[in-house]
Order: C-alpha cells, then sequence, then structure tokens
C-alpha cells in the first residue's frame, strides 16, 4: 500500500488514489453482477452452485468405482466367503443412492421455479399464431437455463437409478448365499462319520493350538505362559464366585427392603433398583473375565482372530445378563402385573432356571458363530455342535412352553384368565413347541445350520417380545399409579402414555423381528425410506409422513370439535336457556360439522388432489346406491331429525309397541329408553317414514282424562264435587284451565263419567293420572260410592202354547 509520503512525493493526492481504487473495484463488480445476470445466474448462488457441481463430481467418482467393484463381484462365482464384501459394497452403493436423491432434492426447487416461470409465460402461440417478441425471447432464455440445469438433474438420477439396481443385485446375492448357508446339507449327526470328521477337526484344531502355544514359550518364556495362564483361570473362576456371593447379600438387602415398602411406588422403585444393580455388578465381571480370557485365548490364536472373537464373547455375556433379567421378570416378579405368566413359587423357579439355560445355550451360539466366520472352528465340528444346540434348545423350548401352559391352566382353574392369557401365553406357547420340533426335525436329517437358525431366531423373538410386553406393562404400571396419585386430575390424559408407548414398541419390535429371521438393517432401512419418500398408486403418492400428518390434523380436529362441543354445552348454552333437545340438535351438528372440516383440511394438508378421488366417489355411489341403500337412508333420516325435529332429545314418544324417552339422536339410529329402563335401537327411517306418538311434540300443558264408571242409581252432583275436589287438590294438577267431570254416556252396568284436567307436561299428566286413579279408590270407598263391574243375569220366560207333555223329554243330540 503506497504511504502518504510517497503519494505526496509522487505528486498524486491520497483521497484521488483511493478514488481511483474504489472506483476500479466498483466496475469490477458491476461487470461481474452484468456477467452473472446474462448467464441467468444469481451472484450469491454462483459459488453455491460450484460446491453443488463439485458434490455431483465427487458422487460420480465414488459410483463408478463402486460400480466396478460390484461388477466384479458379481461375475464371480458365489461363494460364503464374500458375504462379508458384498455388505460393505451394498453400503457404499446405498449410501451413494441417497446422496443422488439428496444433490437431486436440492437440485429441483430451481428447476420449479423455471418451471413455473415459463408456465406463467403461457403457452406457445399455435401454428400461424403470433405472440410478442419480448415474450418469445424470454421463453427461449428460460429454456435455455433449464435445460442447462436440468444436466445435472438427469446425471443423478441415472446415476440414483444405476445404484438401485446394483443394490438389488446384492441383496439377491446375498440373500442367495444365505438361503445356501442355511440349507446346506450334510450327512445327519446320528451319523458316526459326522462324529469322526469332527473328532480329526478337532485334532487339527488341537496341533494347531500347540504349535502357537511353542511359538509364544519362545517369545514370552516358559514361567511367563504358565503364571500367565494360572493367573487368567484363578481370575475367571474366583472373580464369578465372588461377584454371585456379593450378589446375593445385595439381593437379599434390597428384598429385605422392598417387604418393608408399604407402598407399590416404593416397591417398584426397589425392583429398579435391584435390577440396575444386577446389571452393574454383572458389567463389571464381564469386563473383568473378558480382559482375562484375551490372556488364555493370545497363545491359542492369531491375535487378529482373538480380537474378532472379543465382541462375540461380550455380546455372549450381555445375553446371559438380559435373559436373567428376563427371567426373573417374566415369572418372579413381586409384581403380578408385570409378570408374563403366572406360576406357583415352585412352578416359578423351574420356568427361570430354564429360562437361564436357554439364554446360555443361545450365548454359546453366538460364540460358535463368531469362530465360524473368523475360520476358527471347522465346518464338521459347527454342523455337530449346530445340530446338538438345536436339538438341547428344543427340548428347553419345549419344557418352558409346558411352563406357559400350565400357568393357562391354572388360570383357567381360578377364573382369573386375562386378555393376555388369551393372546400371549397359549398361542406363543405353540409356536415354541411347533419350532422346536421343526428345528430338531432339521439337525436329523442334516440341515445342522438351519436347526439352529430356526432355534436361535425363536427365541431371540421371543426374548425381544416379552421384553417389549414387560416394558408395556411397567409403563402402565406406573401411570396408573400416578393416575391414582398426584396426577388424578389428568388421568384421562394419563391414560393415553400406555396406548403411547404400546405403539412406538409395536414400530420398534417390528424392524428388529424382521431382522432376527434374516431380513438386514439395510433393507429395513430402504423399506423405512421408501415410505418416507412415498409410493406412487396411480396418480397419487403416499408416503408415511403424509399419512401422520393426515392422522395428526384430523385427531387434532376431532379432539377440538369435542372440546367445542363440551365447552358449549358447559359453559355457552345454559345461558340461553334453550331445551335439552335444541341443544343436543346443535351440539351433534356441531360434531358433524367438525369431523368433516378436520377430515378435509387434513386431506389439502397431505397435498392430495381431491379431483383424484373422482373415480372413488363413482365407486362409492355404486355401493351406496346398493349395499349401503339403508345406511344413508337412515342417516338422511337422521339429519332431517336433527333439522325438523318432530323427534328431539327428552320426548316421551310410541312407536309401533314401544314406549318411551328419546335419550339420543345418533347417526344411524334413535336410542329410546322405556319405563322399564331398557335400551331400544330404532332406526331413523321408522320415525321418519312410519307413524309416531309424540306425547311431548307440544310444548302446553297436557290433558289428563281420567275414566270413571258409578252404579245406576248413585248421585251424580256428589260423584262431580269429589272428583273436581280429588283434582283440586292433586299437586301436577294446573289451576288453570280448571278441571271438568263429564259424562260420556249410559254403559251396560255403569254411568260413565271422565275426569279431565291438565299437567304441566306429558309425563306430569301421566303421573298425575296415576295418583288421581289411587286417590278415587280410596275416596270412593270411603263415601260409599259405588263402582259396578259388569254382571249378566239370566232370565228364562215360558211362551204359551209351548208346554211340553208330561213325561216328555228333548230330543238328544
Amino acid at each position: 500500500m503506497l504511504s502518504a509520503r510517497y503519494l505526496v512525493r509522487s505528486g498524486l493526492r491520497p483521497d484521488f488514489v483511493s478514488f481511483h481504487a474504489l472506483r476500479t473495484i466498483g466496475l469490477a463488480a458491476l461487470l461481474l453482477l452484468a456477467v452473472a445476470v446474462a448467464l441467468g445466474i444469481p451472484p450469491a448462488r454462483a459459488a453455491a452452485q460450484d460446491e453443488g457441481e463439485a458434490a455431483v463430481a465427487a458422487l460420480m467418482e465414488d459410483l463408478a468405482g463402486h460400480t466396478r467393484q460390484a461388477q466384479a463381484l458379481l461375475q464371480r462365482t458365489p461363494d460364503t466367503d464374500q458375504t462379508a464384501q458384498l455388505r460393505a459394497l451394498r453400503a457404499d452403493l446405498a449410501a451413494d443412492r441417497d446422496r443422488a436423491v439428496a444433490l437431486a432434492n436440492d437440485g429441483s426447487l430451481d428447476l420449479r421455479i423455471l418451471e413455473a416461470q415459463i408456465e406463467g409465460l403461457g403457452e406457445p402461440p399455435a401454428e400461424g399464431e403470433s405472440e410478442p417478441e419480448s415474450v418469445t425471447e424470454e421463453r427461449a432464455r428460460l429454456q435455455a437455463t433449464l435445460s442447462k440445469l436440468m444436466r445435472p438433474t438427469l446425471r443423478l438420477q441415472n446415476a440414483q437409478a444405476r445404484a438401485a439396481v446394483l443394490v438389488s443385485e446384492l441383496d439377491a446375492r446375498l440373500a442367495s448365499l444365505n438361503k445356501q448357508r442355511l440349507f446346506s446339507h450334510d450327512v445327519s449327526p446320528l451319523d458316526p462319520r459326522q462324529w469322526i470328521r469332527a473328532g480329526g477337526e478337532l485334532m487339527e484344531a488341537y496341533a494347531t493350538a500347540q504349535a502357537r502355544t511353542r511359538e509364544f514359550r519362545r517369545e514370552q518364556g516358559e514361567v511367563s505362559i504358565a503364571g500367565m495362564i494360572a493367573v487368567s483361570l484363578a481370575v475367571i473362576v474366583g472373580v464369578p464366585m465372588l461377584g454371585l456371593l456379593g450378589w446375593k447379600w445385595l439381593s437379599a438387602l434390597v428384598d429385605r427392603r422392598r417387604a418393608r415398602a408399604t407402598s407399590i411406588a416404593s416397591k417398584l422403585a426397589w425392583t429398579l433398583a435391584l435390577d440396575a444393580s444386577a446389571t452393574v455388578v454383572f458389567a463389571i465381571i464381564l469386563a473383568i473375565c473378558v480382559t482375562t480370557a484375551l490372556l488364555i485365548l493370545l497363545p491359542l490364536m492369531p491375535k487378529d482372530m482373538v480380537l474378532g472373537i472379543v465382541p462375540s464373547l461380550i455380546g455372549a455375556g450381555g445375553l446371559i445378563a438380559v435373559g436373567r433379567w428376563l427371567g426373573r421378570g417374566a415369572v418372579l416378579s413381586p409384581f403380578p402385573q408385570l409378570r408374563l405368566i403366572s406360576l406357583p413359587e415352585e412352578d416359578g423357579a423351574s420356568a427361570n432356571r430354564t429360562i437361564q439355560r436357554l439364554t446360555i445355550l443361545l450365548a454359546l451360539i453366538s460364540v460358535l458363530s463368531s469362530l465360524e466366520n473368523h475360520g476358527a472352528v471347522g465346518a464338521n465340528v459347527s454342523h455337530v455342535l449346530s445340530a446338538l444346540f438345536a436339538v438341547i434348545g428344543a427340548w428347553l423350548l419345549w419344557h418352558l412352553s409346558s411352563a406357559f401352559q400350565k400357568a393357562r391352566i391354572e388360570a383357567d382353574a381360578q377364573s382369573v384368565a386375562t386378555h393376555e392369557a388369551i393372546d400371549f401365553a397359549t398361542p406363543i406357547s405353540r409356536l415354541m413347541r411347533l419350532f422346536g420340533a421343526a428345528s430338531v426335525l432339521a439337525a436329523l436329517v442334516g440341515y445342522a445350520m438351519l436347526a439352529r437358525f430356526l432355534f436361535a431366531s425363536t427365541l431371540i423373538s421371543l426374548a425381544v417380545i416379552g421384553i417389549a410386553i414387560y416394558f408395556h406393562r411397567s409403563i402402565a404400571l406406573v401411570t396408573g399409579l400416578l393416575a391414582t396419585g398426584k396426577l388424578h386430575a389428568y388421568r384421562r390424559a394419563l391414560h393415553f402414555v400406555p396406548l403411547a408407548a404400546g405403539f412406538l414398541l409395536t414400530l420398534l419390535v417390528l424392524p428388529i423381528i424382521a431382522m432376527i429371521w434374516g431380513f438386514s438393517g439395510a433393507e429395513i432401512s430402504d423399506g423405512i425410506l421408501l415410505l418416507r419418500n412415498g409410493v406412487d398408486l396411480g396418480e397419487v403418492r403416499l408416503s408415511i409422513g403424509d399419512v401422520a400428518t393426515f392422522a395428526a390434523v384430523f385427531f387434532l380436529g376431532f379432539f377440538i370439535t369435542r372440546w367445542l362441543q363440551r365447552f358449549l354445552k358447559v359453559t355457552v348454552l345454559p345461558e340461553f336457556a334453550m331445551d335439552a333437545g335444541a341443544e343436543a340438535a346443535l351440539l351433534t351438528f356441531l360434531g358433524y360439522l367438525g369431523i368433516t372440516l378436520a377430515a378435509l383440511i387434513a386431506i389439502a394438508t397431505t397435498g392430495l388432489d381431491l379431483s383424484n378421488l373422482a373415480f372413488v366417489a363413482g365407486a362409492l355411489s355404486v355401493g351406496l346406491g346398493f349395499g349401503l341403500q339403508s345406511v344413508v337412508e337412515n342417516f338422511t333420516s337422521g339429519i332431517l331429525l336433527l333439522i325438523e325435529r318432530p323427534v328431539k332429545v327428552g320426548d316421551w314418544i310410541e312407536v309401533g309397541d314401544n314406549s318411551g324417552i328419546v335419550r339420543k339422536i345418533a347417526v344411524r339410529s334413535t336410542h329410546i329408553e322405556t319405563f322399564d329402563r331398557h335400551q331400544i335401537i330404532v332406526p331413523n327411517s321408522q320415525l321418519i317414514a312410519g307413524v309416531v306418538k309424540n306425547r311431548s311434540f307440544s310444548s302446553g300443558p297436557s290433558r289428563v282424562v281420567v275414566p270413571i264408571g258409578v252404579a245406576y242409581g248413585t248421585d251424580l252432583e256428589r260423584v262431580r264435587e269429589v272428583l273436581l275436589d280429588i283434582a283440586a287438590q292433586d299437586e301436577g294438577v294446573l289451576p288453570y284451565p280448571e278441571p271438568v267431570v263429564i259424562m260420556s254416556g249410559f254403559g251396560d252396568s255403569s254411568l260413565d263419567l271422565r275426569l279431565q284436567a291438565f299437567a304441566s307436561d306429558a309425563i306430569e299428566a301421566f303421573q298425575a293420572g296415576s295418583r288421581m286413579n289411587f286417590t278415587i279408590a280410596r275416596r270412593f270407598t270411603d263415601e260409599d260410592i259405588e263402582i259396578p263391574f259388569p254382571q249378566r243375569d239370566l232370565h228364562l220366560r215360558t211362551v204359551p202354547g209351548t208346554m211340553m207333555p208330561p213325561g216328555a223329554s228333548l230330543p238328544s243330540g
């Protein structure tokens, strides 16, 4: 930078130089801006575009290399040794495919903007027509820019398609190799040749281990290796024994504290503390034993092989820990609500031991699988051990299924069988026996790997399901305690917690079980990605996000509608002094309107085009015209009942032989409660098309008519005074209009009178009539007023000239 002194000596002023420099920079910036505008690229996005092009170039380079590797590997003869390489390559190609999708989505915004700009210019002129030259030039410029921006997008789409095809091919190869390994057939383990060959492999392994030991002695010395093995064995034997003693002391201490606890919450807290302490103790013992096992294995195996087997040893220890925890929780939990099966104490302890043995067997299978992958075990030894483990495991599964069946029988005998006992214990016990028998059969006919896979997959699936059920019941138990405790006011909301937890646990368990039965994690993630991105169903694209959005918006609208109904019913409507029928009609209309709006808003939120549902609506109209005709008829009748209100909630109506009070007008039917407290469901169409007697239709007073008959010769004026006095003294009879007594006619045995009065409504009129009948019977007895009953007297007359001669008799017959 020029100093001020130099500028003065050179004859230039500093302010002139600064102005000149700024002018030069400004002109350069304007020039770059003009070039960027001429190219149709905003200056701020030019650098971003360069970064995008660099990312696309890097993706293409990686994809090309992975493609060459995949093609070379797929052209080779399938071999089980290729499994690890295939899985690694498959993961790389899946990552390339996802990168291509992400880059394509990043560039799609610019494409959509350009397409919208071109669409805004209108359709190109037809042949023989013209448009302004400026519009034509602008359309051509936008088309050129769109073509330039679409080149990387097309490359990315091609890259995505290529990677997707290669991933599919690799999945097919992996599935073929897995099938080949599972269905590899060898001689039956009952054949002595299998055992002889396995013995030969063990002798070879022993010789190799001896050679490794001699080499290790030369490197480390005789004394050091002997001491190392002695110390290792002492640690492996002594640490678990000390840990077991410490665990028994700690468990007894926690059990005593839990027994003294008075509340369920404190007992649950002590139980969780016991489980946590068991996990900590076992983790410490496992870490010490695994570290010590390395000292024993190093002289016998190569270092790389030992380091590869260590994770399987840790995993085996973890399986044993989980099995111990699950066994205690499944059959020996102090909370009956958390037990998967309920058994007596002795049977529960036996079932727990069976679970522990199954877990140990599963841990041995995991270690054997790791040894196979690292080439530490021969094929014949692996087949013999796999068949042996499968047979022993099947026997243990059968024993455990018997415990499940016994628990089911005990529950039935005590009449406390629950929904879980029906849906969990019996089907699971049958599946255990089925898969146990299948694994034994597969092992005996020579499919040892298939037998081991069936047993291990069944046992791990049962463990995952059992853990999920245990967690769900624990959440339900804690939620129930909270709902009955300090959070009692929020008990309605708390009841949704177990439901949501069960849904989330189901979503978590399903992919885990799929992975257990042979699906790879990459395939499951691809399926989840496919659901997230959406599936094309004709012209409609649905994704799991759309479904979740629809459900969330719809249920939000549903809950808002229900809350608004309750708010109006409790707060607003009582201020207007509306009758019950009008309130019910208004709230029902509001409910229909709210649910309809919630559905429409949910559909619009997901971005679905309602015009695409026209075909579905047409098909539904045909179905409504035939199969759902009665449903639509009743629904329409219900709408008419709410609008016209010839019958409303609280009315006393008579429909055919049924009479009662209207309690609810629903979408399809109307609920009537009889005076015997029976609920009668009447289709709405009968109330519209049939004859209905509504004794509460009028809001004014209702007339009471009490018919009465008195004997001939009774003083009618006296009877009239008594009847009017009875009506005047009845509390339900209105003083105006005044009661009257009318003589309706001369009967065969009585003078027929009618006492007519008015009550406030139809129900009160019914009750008043009953009360006055009782009073009339008592007062007429006191006043010696006779209420006659029909009498039939037979009078015989003799007609002159028809006398019978003496000794004559009537003809027989």
